[in-house]
């Protein structure tokens, strides 16, 4: 099923740049393997929910790239996971004007490079647990969002050091 889908990503744009205004759904699932995507948070499979539609200028894509991912929070360490869900606004042209625009190459509309690059920016964002995680002290290692430690953990930059003992008269 999930190798079904990579050729579901490759649509003859023929129909749709024919008609300007035709919308063609894209729904389906592909081995991350399948689009060559290699990365240690990445648990299943990616899928692929898109509408094509057919403008002037080329063929817009919108809609969403997912896929379960697991990993642990970059302050406090804890395991985390979930599905990414990615928006995606792009634009495929046959004359490539727009420098970000992807190429229909052969009256082919390839789908896997846009899958492909949503996923691993996303995948290699950085997470939090909570938007406010206080993270692990750097001096004894407890999980600051569960406990409380009277560690100093004050940085001091020696480059200052000289103006540490200086009087000013209020």
């Amino acid at each position: 099923m999930a190798d079904d889908g990579l050729r579901e990503l490759r649509v003859n744009a023929v129909e749709l740049l024919r008609q300007p205004g035709a919308v063609k759904e894209i729904d389906t699932t592909v081995a991350a393997s399948a689009l060559d995507v290699e990365h240690e948070s990445l648990t299943g499979d990616i899928s692929v929910s898109v509408d094509l539609e057919s403008m002037n200028d080329g063929i817009s894509v919108r809609g969403t790239v997912s896929a379960p991912w697991n990993g642990v929070c970059r302050r406090c360490l804890k395991e985390l996971g979930g599905e990414l869900s990615v928006p995606v606004d792009e634009l495929y042209q046959i004359d490539v004007i727009d420098e970000e625009a992807y190429p229909i190459e052969n009256n082919q509309l390839d789908l896997s490079p846009m899958a492909r690059q949503t996923a691993l920016l996303e995948l290699d964002q950085e997470r939090l647990c909570r938007s406010d995680c206080a993270g692990l002290c750097p001096k004894c290692g407890i999980d600051r969002n569960d406990e409380t430690c009277d560690c100093d953990t004050t940085v001091k930059d020696d480059r200052w050091a000289a103006l540490d003992g200086l009087q000013l008269d209020d």
